[in-house]
């Protein structure tokens, strides 16, 4: 998990909005739970978690890649925000302690491509919430809407001397997702490209998984302010309370 996250750290910031900012509406969807304590599961170059640190949350923030964790403890550093950040692999990892909140963004679920994987995730994810109330909130892209409309090359993005290729290769049950970045700065210019696959898990598959995993209510929205998800949706967000112990 994280292989395009973790091959372009250096740059990822430059083209993902998600990074420069709070995404619109997260933190109020996240306030309106009550929560102390949060854990971000990939939490990638520390955006979300120093804003939520700096808002004065209790914030540990987890990734799989070295280079994104150091981005982030740099961010850290630069703002002067509190928080712990660990390196691990978030299917696995286990802190010793539950926490109010759990976040898991920036499509990270479909880097899981087996339902064996998910499951593995989302009992992780449920292990590490307070029980009988604990809140998870995942974000996706709409696989179903994906599914549907099957876009092939699907972003080109511009920055500066850099420019970025997304593209989608469909197959039987997976997508390989291909990011070329160019860098026009350099002479001659660099090319790198990365491809990761992906599982396009649905609302359906996930609110199946997720009720096997413990979260006795599962809502799901079209962006952080509660939007209706719908067949037209950019995103999906699942937001799942964890029942009581079993």
């Amino acid at each position: 998990m994280g292989k395009i996250k973790g091959a372009f750290a250096g740059s990822y910031d430059r083209f993902v909005k998600r990074q420069t900012a709070l995404p619109d509406g997260l933190l109020e969807l996240i306030r309106s739970f009550g929560p102390r304590s949060i854990v971000e599961f990939a939490c990638g170059t520390g955006t979300v978690a120093v804003g939520l640190a700096l808002g004065g949350f209790e914030v540990v923030g987890v990734d799989y890649s070295p280079g994104m964790l150091r981005a982030a403890r740099r961010k850290a550093r630069e703002q002067q925000a509190r928080l712990r950040i660990v390196q691990a692999d978030i299917s696995n990892i286990n802190l010793k302690r539950r926490f109010d909140l759990l976040l898991c963004l920036g499509n990270t679920i479909p880097h899981f491509a087996t339902e064996a994987q998910l499951r593995r995730l989302l009992s992780n994810c449920r292990r590490h919430l307070k029980p009988d109330g604990g809140t998870l909130i995942f974000q996706q892209l709409n696989y179903d809407r994906i599914l549907r409309d099957r876009p092939i090359t699907f972003a080109v993005d511009i920055d500066g001397d850099m420019a970025r290729f997304k593209q989608y290769r469909y197959r039987k049950s997976l997508i390989d997702f291909v990011v070329t970045i160019a860098d026009g700065s350099r002479v001659p210019p660099v090319v790198s490209v990365s491809t990761v696959t992906l599982k396009p898990w649905t609302r359906a598959e996930l609110n199946k998984n997720l009720r096997e995993a413990g979260f006795t209510r599962v809502e799901f929205y079209g962006d952080y302010k509660r939007g209706p998800f719908s067949s037209k949706t950019k995103d999906l967000i699942a937001v799942g309370t964890a029942g009581a112990l079993r």
